[in-house]
């Protein structure tokens, strides 16, 4: 009984030690096996967004191949660095594995076929042709869209937080929202045009809208790396703003007639035309063709604040442009009432200078209504969002509203006409007679070596009669509006033709 009793307590203490040494040994040894029953580290490979699409439905964003390693903590990942990685960033990147964790990195697509223990895979790409207009970097679109999912790397770990060896991972996809796939008013072959018209250009941006639907076709801000989007920022804009100023007048029914001798004085200031030119008797669309400054200064005055703000805000100069859910903003800063009870400042606006600062999206807008006949739609960027199962929910705008008569329009669209055909802006012209808009060449009161800095622009419809095209071409640091937009409009245009 008692060799029982002895071979009993043997036997357990057999098993007793048995048990701590396999507890002992996972502690701490570093070949583990892979359990269920461990605690997990989650690795976010990323973060997934909606894919963003043209109007016909091809894809702006994830249109391209782009990669990433996972790199785990272990001897076999940092002999196989080299295969992915450049010398320079495997130090830093054997660094960073000190810490015990797996890694995402990003991965040449060249290099991929060369691992032999690194797992790689395909990233989404939301980098595009279009980044100042949709990526976060630059405050776009993606900025006000909710993600639709996240991909994430489980790894298993052991009681003191330790990697088990020979865990590969386990991939999981969470879905986050219904929206995968936002639609946008983008036209590519529109886009592929004006980034060929602006592919001379350093400084600037164009906008191009369908007048019928205040859609936006595309907009480019140059240079193509920077991350400011041009066409949505306020800039000097110049004599394009006497389209504003011609437009009260006509609503207001005033005919105004004037004797331009290069030069006029209100109050104690002197306003001149460009070069001190002398245009002699002029109406209203002699000076908008003729771009004179002293006529619209005195126009301005006869006009008075009061009618210039009031025709302005009609045109969407005070509205927050939203372009989608919380993404507003304003593309105008008008001077006030107050300010424009100074003579000087009102005339300043009369050809508008001074205080005034107008972004190209708001000029081409207002052209849209003016080419629309006088009707204001609101600016369109997305058009629907989609689900899963390419489902579209189109996006409901607001109504269409009546801001200027279409006797008003169809005017002003005449003289426009007129600008080119006869005026400042005969660079624009399109070889089918075609092209109508108003050249500016902006102020800007700021000096490079004591040389003034000047916006030039070009902002027009086409085709003039019946117009489907707003365009609105502005350059940074230029020399004039027919010489550095006008030609970039009448590029665009003779390509849109074949459209």
């Amino acid at each position: 009984m008692k060799k029982r009793f002895v071979s009993m307590l043997c036997i357990i203490a057999f098993l007793f030690v048995s048990i701590c040494g396999r507890i002992a040994y996972i502690v701490f040894s570093n070949d583990f096996t892979v359990s269920e029953s461990y605690n997990s580290y989650v690795l976010n490979l990323e973060t997934l967004y909606p894919v963003i699409y043209y109007y016909n439905l091809e894809k702006l964003t994830d249109n391209r191949d782009k990669y990433a390693a996972v790199l785990r903590p272990n001897e076999r990942t940092l002999t196989d660095l080299h295969n992915l990685f450049p010398s320079s960033q495997i130090n830093e990147i054997t660094n960073e594995l000190k810490a015990g964790y797996p890694l995402v990195k990003y991965v040449d697509e060249s290099k991929i076929g060369n691992e032999k223990y690194i797992k790689t895979f395909r990233m989404s790409d939301y980098e595009c042709v279009q980044s100042q207009l949709i990526s976060k970097a630059s405050s776009g679109l993606l900025s006000y869209v909710e993600p639709c999912g996240k991909r994430e790397m489980r790894f298993h770990i052991d009681a003191l937080g330790r990697m088990l060896r020979g865990d590969e991972g386990e991939e999981f996809e969470e879905s986050l929202s219904n929206i995968k796939g936002i639609r946008l008013t983008l036209d590519k072959k529109v886009e592929e045009i004006a980034y060929s018209a602006l592919s001379d250009m350093q400084n600037g941006c164009v906008v191009i809208m369908d007048v019928k639907t205040s859609s936006i076709l595309t907009c480019i801000s140059k240079p193509d790396k920077s991350y400011l989007n041009k066409a949505f920022s306020q800039y000097n804009v110049g004599s394009v703003f006497k389209i504003i100023v011609a437009a009260c007048a006509l609503e207001n029914d005033i005919e105004f007639y004037y004797n331009c001798s290069g030069k006029t004085t209100v109050g104690d200031t002197e306003f001149s035309c460009q070069k001190n030119h002398n245009h002699g008797f002029e109406n209203l669309s002699d000076a908008l063709s003729n771009s004179c400054n002293c006529y619209f200064v005195n126009l301005a005055q006869k006009l008075g604040s009061k009618k210039l703000l009031a025709t302005a805000d009609k045109l969407g100069f005070n509205d927050d442009i939203k372009l989608y859910d919380e993404w507003s903003f304003k593309t105008a800063n008008l001077p006030n009432k107050e300010e424009l009870s100074s003579k000087g400042e009102l005339s300043l606006f009369g050809f508008g200078q001074g205080k005034l600062t107008v972004s190209p999206l708001q000029m081409c807008y207002s052209l849209c209504t003016i080419g629309n006949m006088g009707v204001k739609n609101q600016v369109r960027l997305v058009y629907s969002s989609l689900d899963e199962n390419a489902n579209e929910d189109i996006v409901k705008y607001k109504a269409s509203t009546r801001v200027l008569s279409e006797e008003t329009s169809k005017e002003l669209l005449n003289m426009l006409r007129n600008v080119v055909e006869n005026g400042t802006g005969k660079s624009a012209e399109d070889s089918y007679h075609k092209s109508s808009g108003k050249t500016a060449t902006a102020q800007t009161g700021r000096y490079i070596l004591g040389t003034e800095i000047l916006n030039t622009w070009f902002a027009g419809v086409y085709p003039s009669e019946n117009p489907e095209y707003a365009i609105v071409v502005m350059k940074e640091n230029g020399k004039s509006g027919n010489e550095d937009c006008a030609p970039i409009y009448r590029e665009i245009v003779e390509k849109l033709n074949y459209l």
